[in-house]
């Protein structure tokens, strides 16, 4: 385990930077935020097509109110096309291998897919890196954010600024209560409390109609992926410059037998691999199980949806449980995917500074109040000069998941408005910034594999399929080892070669 200390100490050192990063920079940008203008491009609107990953209900209509104020602001005519994420996941490669893509579109996730890496490589984007420096916001982004978003040390598109540790587990405390249990500390309270929801009536309706925990398949992997709680690697692991993936550690098939424990006791949902993330949210808003693992800006919305069933429910959350080998959370890249601008319909660098300047206004103050609170007197009231919502549910369907999420670039916390912050919101703040403490990096962030880059998604497909298969007793521990060593076969131990070499170069410089 001495090497995921080694990856905690970096995150400490990359939230370091990112503190003081916003510490110089953002309080400056506020001063200085360009006044609404009817002209930001131009006497006429600039017509943009972007696509983008979507995770909200319903897709609102064109020419609604905040899409209008974006418009306004920007001087732009948006055509946004909304896709629900596990549908513009698999969509995604086939709109880059055909060409036929809009002048914005978002990765799937982290920029590392294989289609995508060898897309990139071969030009289909724009590097945007020698830009960045001539727009003021996007300009003021933490520096290993855009590091760890990079190929082959260039910039592919710009990312959307995320907390490094960012997952929690959302719970119905008042089912808590009733069961006679506290908030979970351990893995095996983390059991105890999914057993209990299941098995002692925690609504207290008489009906044995509830569960534990809610669980899907997202972007190709699980959710909640209980690997690194069991002390595996985050994706990979190094050790004396050699590299493992997670799947084949001792630890994570402690986890995988976890997650088979909940399945076989019926302590998760029976269908977790086939559900989309509109079901994956409902098991949780509609009482059907008490505990989801999502993002923490998910806390106080899932709150809101509970409470829209049952005014009563009480809702908590926690992100830190200790599993056999110490506490540990999955750390990310500070982002959560990136914008690109293909070269296919950006055909210009003057169309391309057009672009930038539209995401870089998106961080403006007007801007960033609209995303961060949305449409004055619809989704939030100024008092003594601070905001505070009044309707969170309109704000998360009308502005949150269909603009905030998918375009908000950079941490614009020192920008915008400043709030009455609600008790879910603080918690939110407060469980990021414990969070850091113990999150785990994955090592080849940065590290670019050939053989990952063109087999990397037939790769983590054989260890889905064993993931589920094994979960589902389909297969059992021989049948896992043979799917591990199906895994390094078809690439796996190529992949960890390769890894080894591109880092290996990295400690050279």
């Amino acid at each position: 385990m001495k090497a995921l200390n080694t990856k905690k100490r970096s995150v400490v050192a990359i939230t370091s930077i990112v503190t003081m990063s916003l510490l110089a920079g953002c309080s400056s940008n506020t001063n200085n935020a360009a006044p609404p203008s009817n002209s930001a491009q131009g006497p006429e609107p600039l017509p943009i097509k972007i696509s983008l990953n979507f995770d909200g209900k319903d897709i609102p209509q064109p020419g609604n109110e905040a899409q209008k104020a974006i418009e306004k602001y920007t001087n732009s005519k948006l055509s946004i096309n909304l896709i629900s994420s596990n549908d513009f996941c698999s969509k995604l490669p086939v709109m880059i291998a055909s060409g036929d893509m809009p002048q914005i579109l978002a990765s799937c996730g982290a920029p590392n897919q294989s289609y995508l890496i060898s897309a990139a490589q071969n030009g289909a984007f724009w590097d945007i890196g020698p830009y960045i420096k001539d727009y003021k916001n996007l300009s003021l982004m933490p520096p290993a954010v855009y590091d760890n978003v990079k190929i082959d040390g260039k910039l592919y598109g710009v990312p959307r600024y995320r907390p490094f540790a960012r997952y929690a587990y959302t719970y119905r405390k008042d089912w808590l209560t009733n069961v006679g249990l506290q908030q979970p500390k351990t893995v095996d309270d983390l059991y105890n409390m999914f057993k209990a929801f299941t098995n002692n009536d925690p609504d207290k309706n008489g009906v044995n109609d509830t569960y534990g925990l809610t669980m899907m398949i997202k972007n190709d992997s699980l959710r909640p992926d209980f690997g690194v709680t069991f002390g595996a690697p985050n994706a990979w692991g190094l050790k004396d410059g050699k590299f493992i993936k997670s799947e084949e550690t001792p630890e994570y098939f402690e986890a995988i037998k976890f997650t088979k424990k909940l399945y076989d006791e019926k302590l998760i949902n029976q269908d977790f691999a086939s559900i989309d993330v509109p079901k994956f949210e409902a098991n949780l808003e509609n009482a059907k199980s008490g505990v989801i693992n999502e993002a923490t800006n998910k806390i106080l919305t899932f709150e809101t949806r509970v409470k829209s069933h049952n005014p009563n429910a009480v809702m908590d959350a926690f992100s830190i449980v200790e599993g056999p080998k110490g506490k540990f959370i999955n750390g990310e890249r500070g982002s959560n995917g990136i914008l690109m601008f293909p070269k296919s319909s950006v055909k210009t660098e003057a169309d391309l500074k057009q672009l930038l300047g539209f995401i870089d206004k998106l961080s403006d103050k007007p801007m960033a109040d609209l995303l961060e609170w949305g449409i004055e007197g619809k989704h939030y009231d100024l008092k003594d000069g601070k905001a505070v919502r009044t309707n969170q549910d309109a704000f998360d369907n009308e502005v949150g998941f269909p603009y905030k999420f998918p375009f908000e670039t950079i941490p614009v916390t020192k920008i915008r408005t400043e709030g009455v912050l609600d008790p879910m919101t603080k918690l939110q703040i407060q469980l990021e910034e414990d969070n850091d403490k113990y999150a785990v990096l994955d090592p080849t962030i940065v590290l670019i594999s050939p053989t990952w880059a063109t087999k990397g998604q037939e790769l983590q497909q054989i260890l889905l399929d064993a993931k589920v298969k094994y979960i589902m007793g389909k297969i059992d521990e021989t049948g896992w080892k043979a799917a591990i060593d199906k895994f390094k076969g078809a690439g796996g131990d190529q992949t960890a070669k390769e890894y080894a070499e591109a880092y290996a170069k990295t400690q050279k410089k």
